[in-house]
């Protein structure tokens, strides 16, 4: 069955077209902000005023750009779209009959919840380290320091562990990549679970979207802007970030999606 899961995910046209539209703000953002960046850099060191720009102040993670703040708002819906429909799809072509008749919905359901998890976190995985690739490939690669190119200065308020952004600035960005996988996953978690109580596909897929947004809009009436997942989730945020806040909104939001998940199947699948 995981065999299985795992060949209808890799057939899925919503992965491709997730993965696609993640790759495209990837390399559009390599072409509009990085690339543009050497002419500015070639034009700093003529006049002997240093090194700006580098592979870790322009990278697409930092979220400084347009095309990277659509990335993150869309993140949510981004990640669902390949696999966090399927067991509706089933249940509604009535496939789902066979695999309840062959006695494999205990398989069915774990290899569903792992394989959705996954393909979210790579879906967003990806985009970011082709990018971070094309930076270091294009831009120098000079350590951050605060005093010497006082464009890399980043607040310690504005990211987690600043420190570490200092001494191993590669080491932060690797760890600001996984974060991004484990809330997409996380997302796509939620949008699955939201699958055994709608019967609108549309619903499904973009449930832990408008789960995000009603939490956006909740945490900026209250003045927590650093708080909002499409913020801290950059590695420069806009806002003051908590990283005991993160984690809270990630444990929250698993414990919340298998909850509901193990609650479908026992309840309303397998009575």
């Amino acid at each position: 069955m995981a065999l299985f899961l795992g060949k209808r995910l890799l057939l899925s046209k919503p992965l491709y077209i997730s993965l696609g539209f993640g790759l495209f703000l990837s390399l559009y953002h390599v072409k509009a902000e990085i690339i543009p960046q050497l002419l500015w850099l070639t034009l700093g060191l003529q006049k002997n005023q240093g090194i700006d720009f580098t592979p870790y102040s322009e990278w697409f993670g930092t979220g400084l750009s347009v095309l990277s703040s659509v990335f993150f708002i869309t993140l949510p819906i981004l990640v669902s779209l390949p696999f966090s429909d399927t067991y509706l799809k089933d249940r509604q072509t009535g496939y789902f009959t066979a695999i309840l008749s062959k006695g494999k919905t205990g398989r069915y359901f774990a290899g569903l919840y792992f394989y959705n998890f996954l393909a979210a976190a790579l879906i967003s995985a990806i985009p970011l380290l082709v990018n971070l690739y094309f930076s270091f490939m294009i831009l120098p690669d000079v350590k951050p320091d605060p005093i010497v190119n006082n464009r890399l200065y980043l607040s310690p308020d504005a990211t987690f562990f600043q420190p570490l952004y200092y001494s191993y600035p590669l080491l932060h960005i690797f760890f600001y990549i996984l974060l991004v996988a484990l809330f997409s996953g996380m997302f796509a978690s939620l949008s699955l679970s939201l699958s055994f109580y709608v019967n609108n596909r549309f619903l499904a897929l973009t449930g832990s979207f408008l789960i995000v947004m009603v939490l956006t809009l909740v945490l900026q009436g209250f003045g927590k802007y650093g708080w909002v997942p499409s913020d801290f989730l950059r590695q420069f945020a806009t806002d003051s970030v908590s990283f005991p806040v993160a984690a809270a909104i990630f444990l929250t939001g698993m414990l919340a999606s298998a909850a509901a998940y193990l609650y479908g199947v026992k309840k309303l699948v397998i009575p």
